[in-house]
């Protein structure tokens, strides 16, 4: 099965790079946000750098992760626990790679590629009511079985696309890429608890 190749590759993922674009719409106002940048990985840690807008990031040593957002939050950094984040730990794919068909109902929906390479598309469905998301729809490339394109449906109707491109996988990736320090001046919200 998709699913099955989906979640063995990406088992043998050690460290993960990628250039990403994200679309979301919101249908309350009837508009698309879009950002691009850079995604980093070396499970636990992660590092997320937007060159548009330029300047956010989420950065976790695997222990803490900082979200630093001057596009949108001037002059403050959150320091949060990655423990109990659920879907939030910044793995993008593992919070849907991980035990899929005992948190999801999957139906295969079509064949549609992802730039040049061609893929099938799986809709998941959370068996969880209180998922933060109502449908989650992954691009496997039928050549890597990586999951190149998500889609998620919140409970609201938003939605929210990442694509991943130039993806790079179990390269060396510096240690450095991982450490944030919160800019001179900075506040810091401290909600680790």
């Amino acid at each position: 099965m998709i699913l099955d190749r989906a979640v063995e590759a990406y088992a043998q993922v050690t460290t993960l790079r990628a250039d990403f674009t994200q679309t979301v719409h919101d249908p309350m106002i009837g508009s698309d946000d879009t950002s691009w940048g850079e995604y980093l990985q070396q499970r636990p840690k992660f590092a997320i750098r937007w060159r548009q807008p330029s300047g956010d990031m989420i950065v976790s040593d695997g222990q803490t992760v900082w979200v630093y957002a001057p596009s949108s939050q001037p002059g403050q950094v959150i320091r949060q626990d990655v423990t109990g984040r659920q879907g939030e730990s910044g793995d993008f794919l593992a919070q849907f790679l991980d035990r899929p068909k005992e948190r999801f109902t999957v139906t295969y929906e079509r064949a549609e590629g992802v730039g040049s390479r061609p893929a099938d598309v799986l809709a998941l469905a959370a068996k969880d009511r209180n998922a933060p998301y109502r449908t989650v729809r992954i691009w496997v490339d039928r050549q890597d079985n990586l999951v190149r394109r998500f889609e998620i449906t919140g409970p609201a109707g938003d939605t929210r696309r990442i694509v991943l491109e130039a993806l790079r996988v179990n390269q060396p990736i510096g240690a450095a890429r991982f450490v944030f320090r919160p800019p001179a001046g900075a506040r810091v919200v401290d909600a680790t608890h």
